[in-house]
């Protein structure tokens, strides 16, 4: 064996080694020439393996040339081979880039299509078909502005891109038509297709559907003009300032106070634009720490000065803007006119402050008047006994010395009806008007009485009035039924005199023809102790339930006793306690006396 034999060997062995790695691969999608190619690297290695086994065996020295030939021939094969081999492993690689970018173009989420430059559609992809509702063969081959609802435009937007009078990049709102006649809104990008020479060869386009969003804005739109006219018809004052304090949002009621005449002047213009300097720095101040601690500033009562120069009072709240991430970018203010609320409320205080200085000077004439007439009165009082004593005296005297047939009829009669009968009437009416001048300076004491407010125990406080009035329950021969009472805020003596004041005429007016029974209970209702006096007595009639409490009502002036005062006192008591009274009652089967106290 010579030494070419030994190479001839390992060349047919990495022949027959490649030979097999690419058999292996046979199964794959290879073209007809490449496996012409294996086919033919076959046979050659089967005719250069023959040649081999017949030097080795020394049968012929005549292949030599042929050898030589063959394995002169073997590096090229292999050269063609592997050249064969690559061209399809690039060949395959570009199918696979194509499928993909076919798969991509066909499946992206927004529309696609391919124009020549005739503008008609040479290839358009799947979405952009689902989107139009058309097959790809009522597309292929059409020119693209049939299918658009603005035909003249889009037919013109595709001459000038094709005459490269359109800047790349640019893109397009359309309205496009689908196939069952609605139409939708999109935005179409717009490039250019070139061949190798820089010529322009056609137009590819994206088609974004955004109906939604242009409905979207629409209904914003919408929105945004109804709030408009919503705020604009408000009375009360509507504005947004930036973190500078200057207007970005003003309604009409605002822009009219401020004397800007519209909304939009308003903007960009702060409070330092339209008011004095002392007030647009108190707003400007009040805004800003609402920025700063991101804390509402609500109903604050503060003034204003509209554009004629008249003074205003306005409710003012204001809140903090945010954006999307929590950050403030500003505020929101709302303003209400209380300028008549607030000169009413002047005119109350004057008045109240007026009549307060009425009831103190009422109060000091009626103490003074009802504390002086009693000095007169007392001597009416004391004269008119002694007158009497005095007549007693004089007709014991004259009745000793002068005999009746001396006196004429007129004399006795004088002597011991008239005089006796006048003198009578005197003292009654004195003491009468003794009582009603107590009962007046009772009632304006009340008003210069200081009141101690406390916690009252109301069970303690109805068991000692009902014992204290113990003998008129006995003469009455009434019962009083007591239930647990809730507690109450109030002056204890003057609370006592309430109730007391109440049961002395419960007692006064039960009715005769069947046995008294008072029943007394309470409850606390929003805030406020409910007591209930509540009898079986003679009742009041309508007419004379709005009377009872006014000065010197009575109900039966000439059969009960009393000055008519004691339910006008109890009202008195009431007011400078926050509390009410009212009554309830049928005539002929009872009142109920209804009380109100603060219970905390």
């Amino acid at each position: 064996m010579h030494s070419v034999v030994a190479f001839d060997l390992v060349t047919f062995l990495a022949s027959a080694v490649g030979l097999i790695v690419l058999l292996r691969g046979w199964k794959r999608a290879f073209e007809l020439k490449t496996k012409l190619v294996f086919t033919g690297l076959l046979v050659f290695t089967l005719s250069y393996g023959l040649c081999l086994f017949i030097e080795w065996f020394g049968i012929t020295r005549a292949l030599d040339r042929a050898e030589g030939v063959i394995g002169t021939l073997i590096p090229m094969w292999w050269a063609f081979v592997v050249y064969a081999f690559l061209a399809e492993l690039v060949e395959q690689k570009l199918r696979e880039r194509e499928a993909r970018f076919e798969e991509l173009f066909d499946n992206a989420p927004i529309g696609y299509h391919e124009l020549d430059t005739q503008g008609r559609i040479t290839r358009v992809n799947r979405t952009e078909l689902e989107m139009l509702g058309y097959t790809a063969e009522e597309m292929l081959g059409k020119p693209v502005w049939e299918f658009s609802a603005e035909k003249d435009k889009s037919r013109e937007t595709v001459a000038d891109k094709l005459a490269g009078e359109i800047s790349p990049g640019q893109v397009f709102e359309r309205s496009l038509v689908r196939k069952d006649g609605t139409t939708i809104a999109v935005i179409v990008g717009v490039r250019l297709l070139r061949d190798k020479a820089g010529h322009i060869r056609g137009i590819r386009s994206t088609i974004q559907n955004i109906t939604k969003r242009k409905l979207a804005e629409e209904s914003l739109a919408e929105e945004h003009n109804l709030l408009r006219t919503l705020i604009d018809n408000m009375p009360d004052n509507i504005y947004v300032k930036d973190t500078e304090m200057r207007f970005v949002v003003g309604n009409v009621a605002v822009a009219r106070l401020m004397g800007a005449g519209t909304p939009d002047k308003l903007l960009g213009k702060t409070d330092f634009d339209f008011y004095p300097k002392e007030l647009a720095e108190r707003y400007s101040a009040d805004g800003q720490k609402v920025i700063s601690s991101g804390q509402s500033l609500v109903s604050r009562e503060e003034p204003a000065v509209d554009a004629a120069g008249n003074r205003k009072w306005y409710s003012t709240t204001k809140v903090p803007l945010r954006d999307s991430r929590g950050k403030i970018v500003g505020i929101v203010g709302i303003s209400r006119d209380i300028t008549a609320r607030k000169l009413a409320e002047e005119d109350r205080e004057r008045l109240m402050q007026t009549l307060a200085l009425k009831n103190k000077e009422l109060e000091s004439i009626l103490y003074v008047t009802s504390h002086d007439l009693r000095s007169p009165l007392v001597n009416i009082q004391g004269f008119s006994s002694e007158l009497s004593l005095s007549c007693d005296l004089i007709h014991l005297a004259l009745k000793e010395k002068i005999n009746a047939a001396d006196m004429s009829e007129e004399v006795r009669t004088a002597f011991n009806k008239d005089v006796p009968e006048a003198l009578g009437f005197i003292l009654t009416s004195a003491k009468k008007m003794d009582s009603l001048l107590s009962g007046l300076l009772r009632l304006s004491r009340l008003g210069q009485a200081a009141v101690n407010i406390e916690r009252l125990d109301m069970n303690a406080m109805f068991t000692d009035v009902t014992k204290n009035m113990e003998y008129q329950l006995k003469e009455a021969g009434a019962t009083v039924d007591l239930e647990l009472m809730p507690p109450c805020l109030g002056d204890a003596s003057q609370i006592n005199q309430i109730f007391s004041n109440i049961l002395d005429n419960a007692f006064k007016y039960l009715d005769e023809s069947r046995p008294g029974v008072i029943h007394i209970y309470g409850k606390i209702d929003n805030g406020h102790s409910i007591y209930c006096i509540e009898d079986n007595g003679i009742g009041i009639a309508p007419e004379h339930q709005g009377k009872i409490f006014q000065i010197f009502h009575r109900l039966e002036p000439g059969n009960k006793s009393g000055e008519g005062l004691g339910l006008t006192i109890v009202r008195r008591i009431l007011d400078r306690h926050n509390g009410k009274v009212w009554v309830e009652s049928e005539l002929g089967k009872g009142s109920k006396f209804l009380v109100s106290l603060p219970s905390f």
